[in-house]
């Protein structure tokens, strides 16, 4: 009962309930991958509504910064050990050279991990080699790539240049996302799937990993 009680709290945006709820769990000795999984039902609940049109792009931050403190309540290494084990697919993120935005980028991160899926975040402003190290490093199924500006739309399509030129494009998936993409430029630039919003990341994600 108290884990539909704590998706229900996620689903409804009572971010104070929710993390008090979790709390008390976490001190009565419930397992972490059940309060996890009761976290991620609700967080469904939230881009459902989203997808509706119920809840806008303010209510998905919310349920995004609430998520990510109740993952950190769970402790980072027992959390990283529960994801490892469930996840969906690896997935590298980065907002692309030039661009210090991540509002977007964090709200991917947040409904990824919720999902199920493992996601390593390089931060903002990297670079094409910076990006190609990591895919070498890291193995990720796919690559994310974000940008917010017009101008640093550029920064796409030299990442996915420069994996071409490092031999690593056909290593990896590339998703791209931002609010000066179309899926027309996305496809211009060579990615494998764009992803209109950050809920839309997730179904793309999946249909990426389906072909891997």
């Amino acid at each position: 009962m108290k884990y539909e009680q704590l998706a229900q709290k996620i689903a409804d945006l009572e971010a104070e309930a929710a993390i008090e709820l979790v709390l008390q769990l976490v001190e009565s000795g419930e397992e972490p991958a059940a309060i996890l999984a009761a976290c991620r039902k609700g967080m469904e609940g939230v881009g459902k509504r989203f997808e509706s049109g119920e809840y806008f792009v303010a209510d998905l931050m919310l349920s995004a910064s609430s998520f990510q403190e109740i993952m950190q309540l769970l402790g980072p290494a027992l959390s990283a050990g529960i994801r490892q084990m469930e996840s969906k697919g690896k997935v590298v993120i980065a907002t692309v050279k030039e661009d210090i935005h991540d509002i977007g980028k964090n709200l991917v991160i947040a409904m990824l991990s919720a999902n199920g899926f493992e996601v390593i975040d390089l931060g903002v402003n990297v670079d094409p080699d910076v990006i190609c190290k990591a895919v070498i490093r890291e193995q990720p199924h796919i690559l994310a790539l974000s940008c917010l500006l017009t101008s640093t739309l550029d920064g796409i399509e030299a990442t996915i240049a420069e994996l071409a030129k490092q031999g690593l494009r056909d290593k990896v998936k590339v998703i791209v996302g931002g609010a000066p993409l179309t899926a027309k430029l996305a496809q211009q630039f060579g990615a494998d799937a764009y992803g209109e919003d950050a809920y839309d990341a997730v179904p793309q994600c999946l249909a990426l990993m389906e072909g891997v």
